[in-house]
């Protein structure tokens, strides 16, 4: 893949990738919170559900600012899903629904990726003339 002329390197195409896959699991997981919530009258499932909506968002929009030589936005979204994950493995526990958690170690994985060496010079505009 190339930005602008420049090769993005894979591990920063696979941090995008992942970070994506993350936004999507986030997605099925809020409508699946959202089905099971409104189906039962839950009102803990519905309000599962939209904070899913909105880690989504929140995970895809980020992931997408995080190509910019900008190295906050990376720094966002890794943040993000490391919260989303810590969050995910107490849901985990408490109630024995793994979704979150599983959503939030796909992005996480992602944000490792971006901070290895390979993809590090990328990110933070070395490669991209900044």
């Amino acid at each position: 893949m190339s930005a602008g002329g420049v090769a993005v390197p894979t591990m920063a195409v696979w941090a995008a990738r992942l970070w994506l896959a993350s936004a999507v699991l986030f997605g099925v997981s809020a409508v699946w919170f959202l089905w099971i919530g409104i189906g039962s009258g839950s009102a803990f499932g519905i309000g599962l559900g939209v904070i899913s909506i909105a880690i989504a968002a929140a995970v895809y929009i980020l992931g997408r600012r995080a190509a910019t030589p900008d190295a906050r936005w990376r720094s966002t979204v890794s943040v993000l899903t490391l919260v989303v994950t810590m969050a995910g493995m107490l849901v985990a526990v408490l109630f024995f629904d793994p979704f979150l958690l599983v959503s939030g170690l796909v992005g996480l994985v992602g944000s490792m990726m971006a901070y290895r060496p390979a993809a590090e010079k990328w990110f933070t505009g070395g490669a991209i003339g900044g």
